[in-house]
């Protein structure tokens, strides 16, 4: 069996409490009360998917802090029972962060959790941009002041990269927190009003600025911010990287060890795919674990994942870079790539300089 990791993502609910203009879940369920069913857990945890390797269990939604204290601690403990070998953390988005969150982070997730942030593009439930704000830094805060690793995903959308790099790294250099990433910015709204796909079912999700300028970007705020941001102890990824180390935080390789339930049963890859209907591979309580692993629609986006990086051949980065996150596609036209060959590119001329 393959010892590589396998990563489960766990919808609790796709409901969720801020208003994501570009999210990939659709207003319905971002509204709607869901509430995953413990014996849908049981079935999707049973699966011998998910036996003889390291296991990542990570619980998301929509934001699965709206189910409450007592049901997500009734989650963590059904997983604890049924993968007791598995590593269990939570994506929250910070916007509420009550005392047992903390509590329970502390004790079943190591001290471990992740967040996402838009510098634009996210608002309240009721419209207000400048609350999202206000809440999400108050409740990032909260989290690293109480001894939790909390690295955030910052959404490099076309509205962050006019605003320029200044406003972006005052709000991070004015944070807590001590570990930024960037992640490519789609726009699913778009993607959810026209959906297209491949034959094998992989989604064509159009971007919301180009690789160009999001590299242009990530180096303006390097050359402008590196210094500040390390004289704060603050590591950022992007800037980070070595030649030669798998080390590409973009380098999101997920068919073939991801799987997302969602509230309903649904299965998927991705946790991107999560309201994707044309990549549901099958329902728990319907096909069960072993028809959707066996399924041909898994068997083709996993080919299609290894096929996917056929750009990249003949690039001297492939090795360790891997194409960026599979999501994507590798190039846009733009000139650069998913994987950003003209970061690396700077840094194999540093290294032989």
């Amino acid at each position: 069996m393959d010892a590589k990791e396998a990563v489960g993502f766990i919808n609790v609910t796709r409901q969720c409490n801020v208003d994501c203009k570009r999210c990939y879940l659709t207003e319905d369920h971002r509204s709607a009360m869901e509430r995953l069913p413990h014996h849908t857990l049981e079935v999707f945890l049973e699966s011998m998917f998910w036996q003889g390797r390291p296991v990542t269990l990570i619980w998301e939604g929509g934001e699965p802090t709206v189910v409450g204290r007592v049901a997500m601690n009734e989650y963590c403990a059904v997983a604890r029972r049924v993968l007791p070998h598995a590593d269990q953390t939570m994506v929250t988005n910070c916007f509420h962060v009550p005392n047992w969150l903390i509590d329970l982070t502390l004790h079943e997730f190591g001290g471990r959790a992740e967040t996402t942030y838009a510098h634009a593009q996210k608002y309240t439930l009721a419209g207000d941009a400048s609350l999202y704000q206000k809440r999400f830094f108050a409740g990032l805060d909260k989290l690293w002041n109480s001894g939790i690793h909390c690295p955030v995903n910052v959404e490099l959308n076309i509205e962050t990269i006019r605003a320029g790099v200044d406003s972006l790294a005052a709000a991070i250099l004015g944070s807590q927190c001590r570990v930024w990433e960037f992640d490519v910015s789609v726009d699913f709204r778009s993607f959810l009003n026209q959906p297209s796909y491949t034959a094998a079912s992989v989604p064509q999700l159009p971007l919301t600025a180009s690789y160009s300028a999001i590299w242009a970007y990530l180096n303006e705020m390097e050359s402008r911010w590196g210094a500040a941001f390390l004289d704060a102890g603050i590591t950022i990824g992007a800037f980070q990287q070595q030649i030669g180390q798998l080390n590409n935080q973009f380098n999101v390789a997920c068919e073939s060890r991801f799987l997302t339930l969602n509230p309903d049963g649904t299965v998927t890859t991705n946790p991107l795919y999560s309201d994707l209907s044309a990549t549901f591979l099958g329902n728990v309580g319907v096909e069960g674990m072993d028809e959707i692993l066996r399924s041909p629609k898994r068997k083709a986006r996993i080919i299609a994942d290894r096929k996917r990086i056929s750009p990249c051949q003949g690039c001297e980065h492939i090795s360790y870079c891997k194409g960026g996150p599979s999501h994507v596609p590798v190039t846009d036209g733009s000139g650069e790539c998913a994987g950003g060959r003209g970061m690396w590119n700077q840094l194999l001329e540093s290294s032989c300089a």
